[in-house]
């Protein structure tokens, strides 16, 4: 969206629900993938501990990406609130108060 011809604002709620669906969504990888690693590990697997550990590494930086696309979004959305006109009063009524005090 275009306001007044020299900016231009990108949308940020489709970046939002998908910072807050990573944020959640990595640590709960994690947490899976710690348990079958946990339980690989028990059995004896080196390999599948293996595998188990790089998603819990997957996981984290999931996390981590989540964080940042929700600071990314929480500022366009905050550059556009700050962006909205403000309605100010006419001179005359400004003067008129000013006056008064």
């Amino acid at each position: 969206m275009k306001i007044g011809g020299i900016v231009e604002f990108k949308r940020a709620a489709g970046v939002f629900v998908a910072g807050i669906s990573l944020l959640f969504g990595g640590p709960l990888l994690s947490y899976v993938a710690v348990l079958f690693l946990t339980w690989s590990a028990s059995r004896g697997d080196g390999g599948m501990v293996a595998v188990f550990m790089g998603v819990v590494f997957v996981g984290g930086v999931l996390a981590l990406v989540g964080f940042v696309m929700l600071i990314v979004a929480t500022r366009r959305a905050l550059a556009k609130i700050d962006a909205l006109p403000v309605r100010t009063q006419p001179a005359s009524r400004q003067d008129r108060y000013a006056s008064n005090y």
